[in-house]
């Protein structure tokens, strides 16, 4: 709405025309309520997974034993962080 219009309508109102208001502004409740279930399942999925995680890694201890080092994914990530380490030491 212009300014124009804004006077326009309360110079209407002043002289006791009924004028409608229109807004383009829809009101709502500022928060949701919570959903139990979600939230629930979430908690449940999360535990889930960690207790996953738990049994993932108890079966590679028990395949690898102490020798993490021969897993290729955690000599992979040894070697990454060797050669960030090198080239740091060679940047300074």
């Amino acid at each position: 709405m212009s300014l124009w219009e804004k006077w326009e309508r309360e110079k209407l109102e002043k002289m006791g025309v009924k004028v409608e208001r229109k807004s383009d502004v829809k009101i709502l409740d500022t928060r949701p309520k919570p959903n139990i279930r979600k939230q629930s399942l979430i908690v449940i999925l999360a535990a889930l997974a960690c207790c996953i995680m738990v049994l993932v890694g108890w079966i590679l201890h028990e395949r690898f034993g102490t020798r993490w080092s021969d897993f290729p994914i955690i000599r992979h990530l040894a070697g990454t962080i060797e050669q960030r380490i090198d080239e740091g030491r060679s940047f300074r």
